[in-house]
C-alpha cells in the first residue's frame, strides 16, 4: 500500500464525489494537494484531497478544501468476509495515517466522509478525534414520507408562506444567490470568503452539478438555498435570506423544493452538510434526516497543540 500526490484530473477520473471533481478543484490554486492510494501492484484503489495553508507565513497547516465538507477519503475494498472487510479498512487507514504523519505539518485539522467510522488508527496515533454531525434525508423514500417527517413548525412555516403568498421556484441567477448569502453572513457580522463564494457560483455551477432555488414575496427575492450534487448526494451548500424583508416559511420553502428537486433528479441522498451551531442544528434538525456523525482528526507539534488548547479546546 503506497500513497503519494497526484494530478487532480487523475484522481477526479477515479471518485464519484463532487468535491473530487475535476471543476470542483480546479476553483483551488497552489494549496491544493491531491493524492491517491496505490495497491502492491502500483493500481490507483483511492484517494483525498485537502490543502496546505501557511499561517504566520512559517506554519504548515492541513486542513479541508474550502466548502468541502470533508477530504473525501475513498478507496476500494475488494473483501468479502466481513472480517476482511474490516481488517483491508483498518490497513488503509493505518497506511492513511502513517502518510500524513510524515507530512511536514505544524496542525492538522482534517475531516472525514461519514462512511469512516473506525477512528482507532487515529487515536493509537495519539490524534484527537472529534465526532461532527449532520443530517442526512434518505431520497428512496417518498416524498409524502419525508415532508411527513418535518417537524411540526417547519411544516407550519410552509404553510404559512402559501397561504401568505410567497413563491419559491428554481434560480439561474446567481447574482441574486449571491445577495442573499452575503447578506446572511452581514447580518452574522462574519466575514465572507466572495472570492470562494464568486468561484462556487460561477465557475463551477451548472446544470450538471448544481441548483438553487429561490423564495420571492411580491417578486422580491427574500431566501435562497444553493445545493451542489453528485449522482449519489445532493449537499446544501449555500443559503441566505433578506432579514428586511424576511418570512418565517421563505427559507423553509427554498429548502424543502431543493429536497424535492433532488429526488426527482434521482439522487439517493440530501446532506445538509452538518453544522455545530446550536441554532443552526436545530433548524436542520426539523426536515427530519437521519442525524449523522463523522469525525474530524486533529494533531499539532506540541508547543502549538498546548497553545491552541486554550483556544480551540474542541479540537485539541
Amino acid at each position: 500500500m503506497q500513497i503519494k500526490e497526484i494530478d487532480s484530473n487523475i484522481l477526479s477520473e477515479k471518485s464519484d464525489s463532487v468535491f473530487l471533481s475535476s471543476k470542483w478543484l480546479n476553483l483551488y490554486g497552489k494549496e491544493l494537494k491531491c493524492y491517491g492510494i496505490f495497491n502492491n501492484n502500483d493500481v490507483l484503489v483511492g484517494g483525498f484531497a485537502f490543502k496546505l495553508e501557511k499561517k504566520l507565513g512559517i506554519l504548515n497547516f492541513y486542513r479541508n478544501l474550502a466548502y468541502s465538507p470533508t477530504i473525501s477519503l475513498f478507496f476500494d475494498n475488494k473483501a468479502q468476509n466481513k472480517a476482511k472487510i474490516l481488517s483491508e479498512n483498518k490497513k488503509i487507514l493505518k497506511a492513511f495515517v502513517d502518510f500524513i504523519e510524515k507530512l511536514p505539518y505544524h496542525i492538522i485539522t482534517l475531516y472525514l466522509p461519514a462512511i469512516h467510522i473506525d477512528m482507532q488508527p487515529f487515536y493509537w496515533n495519539n490524534f484527537k478525534t472529534i465526532p461532527n454531525y449532520t443530517y442526512i434525508i434518505n431520497l428512496a423514500n417518498p416524498i409524502e414520507e419525508i415532508e411527513k417527517s418535518f417537524s411540526t413548525e417547519r411544516r407550519n412555516d410552509i404553510k404559512k408562506a402559501i397561504k401568505d403568498g410567497i413563491e419559491t421556484r428554481i434560480c439561474k441567477d446567481y447574482n441574486i444567490v449571491k445577495s442573499l448569502v452575503l447578506k446572511t453572513f452581514d447580518r452574522k457580522q462574519t466575514s465572507a470568503d466572495k472570492t470562494m463564494i464568486d468561484k462556487i457560483l460561477f465557475n463551477f455551477a451548472d446544470e450538471t452539478n448544481s441548483f438553487a432555488f429561490v423564495s420571492y414575496r411580491n417578486n422580491i427575492p427574500i431566501a435562497t438555498s444553493f445545493c451542489i450534487y453528485d449522482q449519489n448526494t445532493a449537499y446544501y451548500l449555500l443559503g441566505g435570506y433578506d432579514s428586511k424583508n424576511k418570512h418565517a416559511g421563505a427559507g423553509a420553502m427554498a429548502v424543502s423544493n431543493a429536497i424535492n428537486h433532488s429526488k426527482k433528479l434521482g439522487i439517493n441522498y440530501f446532506d445538509f452538510e452538518g453544522s455545530m451551531l446550536p441554532e443552526v442544528e436545530r433548524y436542520f434538525r426539523g426536515f427530519g434526516g437521519n442525524l449523522t456523525p463523522y469525525y474530524s482528526i486533529n494533531k499539532a507539534v506540541l508547543p502549538i497543540e498546548l497553545a491552541l488548547k486554550f483556544v480551540k479546546r474542541t479540537h485539541f
